[in-house]
């Protein structure tokens, strides 16, 4: 069971500010869902293998290879040629400053 008190602690440290109306009401709240959780509990799940899908059907997944290799030399075709030995070195684009 969640107690008001309980509630009135945790909202200080959520920073938090609940109504006693509102506390007393979130108390119930909190305290349903807490004992329809504890239900579980009640079944036993020893023997049950974990679900990947809702759906009982195998995923086609194709096979995950490189096709096109290092293409770093296209990236950098356009850099002028002050920048593009740095970037080239680095493998990432040089840009002007634009916001100051």
């Amino acid at each position: 069971m969640i107690t008001e008190k309980e509630l009135e602690k945790l909202q200080k440290l959520a920073k938090l500010s609940f109504s006693q109306a509102e506390l007393s009401d979130f108390s119930k709240k909190l305290n349903s869902v807490v004992m329809m959780i504890n239900t579980l509990t009640e079944f036993n799940c020893q023997d049950v293998e974990p679900m990947r899908s809702v759906c009982d059907m195998y995923q086609r997944t194709r096979i995950d290879e490189v096709k096109v290799g290092n293409i770093s030399e296209q990236l950098f075709v356009n850099l002028s040629q002050q920048n593009s030995d740095l970037a080239k070195e680095v493998k990432c684009f040089i840009v002007p400053k634009m916001v100051e």
